[in-house]
């Protein structure tokens, strides 16, 4: 059963929008009736939306423009795209050559329908799309990303989603990127909380890579216990495309990350790296759906959650390999820590196999620290915190050494820990 739309929610809708008139137009006939996903949706048995549907949450603003992130990416001379409560900055002076970067409110038509009319398609009519609609009927503010055919674009691609500097805000902004045929290019996701109060970002990223394209999309989440996300990625992918994603998470009152990936193109790869952290009573929640729909295409998909006092972890993963898709590789695994008797992890691998010809594996474990790994470390001298902390970091650590940018990968290491060196203090993180 959907949750009505808040009153709140209904008045804030806005008569115009960055989608084309049709597609907006549909959009706002549709969120009304769609409401928000409950419990009693399949897609959402185990994630409350009621901090959002209790909430109060306002348009931005537009303030807060002289804002800097607190936490520094260890970076060499990174393209900052900058959003401040969802409203977006501007772009960098200088961009490299194969490269365009352009706000979204100022695209031409053929960009704009682009942007709203991922392949594959959510459908407006489509309840599980009830977010994705209402970013589509919301969204007035988002970024393109170009990169021209054979351009390959070395300096990493930041968009800095700055929540929360304004009260009780809500923003839905939408990004495009599009790679052209033998191009590659880094994206990353640097999410942060700058202000104490509850914000609201329902945002969506649209990947088109072309023919022999590669796209690398690293989403960091690194604080806020306040933070409230609903986050979702569209990917399509053309003859022999790359998408590699690596999804860190380590804070949030609720955050839910999903992902759509069309390996479309015969010899397309893609990979689904991801690790979660909740701790407090916060709430990390990953969904995957990766769909086979040319032969001879391959995916990895691996996640990791380490839950610990009162948090609650979710991921749920599925397959889908179509009708002559033969000779198909996909491979899924989800390895899950639970550290207190009061956190929660809910995992649910999937597997949708409609073609002969495959080699394909999906499985989920969820356990406790090894007693003799433990036992072992301690007879080495190590006390017991110490030796709790080593084997809970290698274990986050096997996700953190997928990540591509070695810098990056160094200082993810250094996040980790510090975090695990926290532990204890996170009681009063609050859902």
């Amino acid at each position: 059963m959907r949750q009505e739309l808040p009153d709140w929610l209904k008045t804030a809708m806005p008569e115009t929008a960055a989608a084309p008139d049709a597609i907006a137009r549909t959009a706002r006939n549709q969120v009304e009736s769609l409401g928000l996903p409950g419990l009693r949706d399949e897609e959402w048995r185990w994630t409350n939306l009621r901090a959002i549907q209790r909430g109060r949450f306002n348009a931005p603003s537009g303030v807060g423009a002289d804002i800097e992130p607190s936490i520094r990416l260890p970076l060499d001379n990174p393209l900052r795209l900058r959003f401040i409560d969802g409203v977006f900055q501007g772009v960098p002076n200088e961009v490299p050559e194969g490269l365009t970067l352009s706000s979204l409110a100022d695209a031409d038509e053929e960009t704009r329908q682009a942007a709203f009319s991922p392949t594959p398609a959510p459908s407006v009519e489509n309840p599980n799309d009830a977010l994705v609609t209402l970013n589509t009927a919301m969204a007035s503010e988002g970024v393109v990303i170009d990169v021209a055919a054979n351009a390959n674009i070395e300096r990493p691609i930041v968009i800095e989603w700055l929540d929360g500097a304004t009260e009780s805000v809500m923003s839905h902004p939408r990004v495009l990127i599009r790679l052209g045929q033998s191009a590659a290019a880094t994206v990353i996701e640097h999410i942060e909380t700058v202000g104490e109060q509850p914000a609201w970002r329902n945002s969506v990223i649209v990947s088109t890579i072309a023919a022999n394209a590669a796209l690398t999309h690293i989403a960091l989440g690194l604080d806020g216990a306040s933070r409230l996300a609903t986050e979702r990625s569209f990917a399509s992918l053309e003859r022999d495309a790359r998408y590699h994603s690596y999804n860190i998470q380590l804070a949030g009152q609720m955050i839910r990350r999903e992902y759509d990936i069309q390996v479309g193109g015969s010899g397309a790869h893609t990979d689904l790296i991801g690790l979660m952290m909740p701790r407090g009573k916060q709430v990390l929640d990953t969904h995957t759906r990766i769909t086979h729909a040319a032969a001879d295409t391959t995916s990895n998909e691996h996640y990791r959650t380490i839950a610990d006092d009162a948090g609650r972890g979710i991921f749920k993963g599925r397959i889908l390999i179509e009708e002559d898709a033969q000779r198909i590789q996909a491979y899924q695994s989800s390895n899950n820590l639970i550290l207190s008797d009061d956190a929660e992890i809910d995992a649910k691998p999937e597997l949708e196999i409609y073609a002969d010809d495959v080699s394909c594996s999906h499985g989920a474990t969820i356990g406790r620290l090894d007693q003799e790994a433990l036992f072992y470390l301690r007879s080495r001298g190590l006390g017991l915190d110490e030796a709790r902390g080593l084997l809970i970091a290698g274990f986050a650590q096997e996700v953190i050494d997928e990540i591509p940018l070695v810098e990056l990968r160094d200082w993810l290491t250094e996040r980790v820990e510090q975090r695990l060196g926290d532990r204890g203090t996170a009681g009063n993180e609050t859902a």
